[in-house]
C-alpha cells in the first residue's frame, strides 16, 4: 500500500514529545505542534492528516485512536483518558475566538486585540467523539459518554449517556458495567498488562 506507513519509533522519539509509551503510531502525514507539552499513553493510533497544535498541556492515554482528518488544539489543557475514541473529521478545541465582542480574531493578530476563550477540555475513558461533531472549550465527557455525528459539545455530558445534536442532548445511555467488563477482560487476555 502506497503511504500506509507509520513514524518508526526512532522517528517519534526524535519530535521531543514529554512522554511516550509503547506501540505509538503516527501518520506521517499529521501537524504535530507542541510536542514538549504532549504526553502519550501506549497502544495509541493517530491516523493521517490529523492536527495536533497545543500551548498548553495534551495528555493522550492508553489504547486512545484518533482517525483521520480530527484536529486536538488550543491553548488550554486537554485530557483524553484511556480507551478514548476520537472519530472521523472531530474536532477537540480547548480555546477559540470570542465572536461576540468587539475583538479581532485570528491567531496573527496582536494578543492585546483578541479575546480568546480558552479552558480545558477533558474526554474521560471510554468516552466516543462521533464523525465531524465538535467539543468546544470547557466541554468535560464523563466516563462512557458518546457523542453521535455532527454534535456539538458546549458543557458536560453524564456518565454513560449517549449525546447528539447541536447543542448535543441526550439521546439514550449506554451499559458502562458490560464495557467495563469488556476492557478488564480484553486486558486480562492480553500481554498488555493492567488497565490503568
Amino acid at each position: 500500500m502506497h503511504n500506509a506507513a507509520y513514524l518508526s519509533r526512532a522517528e517519534l522519539e526524535g519530535l521531543g514529545f514529554a512522554a511516550l509509551g509503547e506501540n505509538v503510531r503516527i501518520h506521517p502525514s499529521c501537524v504535530l505542534v507542541g510536542c514538549p507539552k504532549i504526553r502519550i499513553g501506549s497502544h495509541v493510533r493517530i491516523d493521517p492528516f490529523c492536527v495536533i497544535t497545543m500551548s498548553a498541556d495534551l495528555e493522550i492515554g492508553n489504547f486512545v485512536h484518533i482517525s483521520a482528518h480530527a484536529s486536538v488544539f488550543g491553548a488550554g489543557s486537554i485530557h483524553i483518558d484511556d480507551f478514548a475514541c476520537i472519530s472521523h473529521g472531530a474536532r477537540i478545541l480547548s480555546s477559540t475566538d470570542d465572536l461576540t465582542s468587539s475583538f479581532l480574531c485570528g491567531p496573527l493578530v496582536p494578543a492585546k486585540w483578541r479575546r480568546p476563550v480558552t479552558s480545558p477540555v477533558a474526554l474521560a475513558r471510554h468516552t466516543v467523539v462521533g464523525a465531524n461533531s465538535v467539543v468546544l472549550p470547557g466541554a468535560t465527557l464523563e466516563e462512557g459518554a458518546t457523542v453521535g455525528a455532527l454534535s456539538l459539545v458546549k458543557s458536560r455530558l453524564k456518565a454513560w449517556t449517549v449525546n447528539a445534536g447541536v447543542p448535543s442532548r441526550v439521546v439514550g445511555h449506554r451499559d458502562g458495567q458490560a464495557v467495563l467488563m469488556a476492557a478488564h477482560q480484553m486486558l486480562a487476555e492480553s500481554s498488555f498488562g493492567e488497565e490503568q
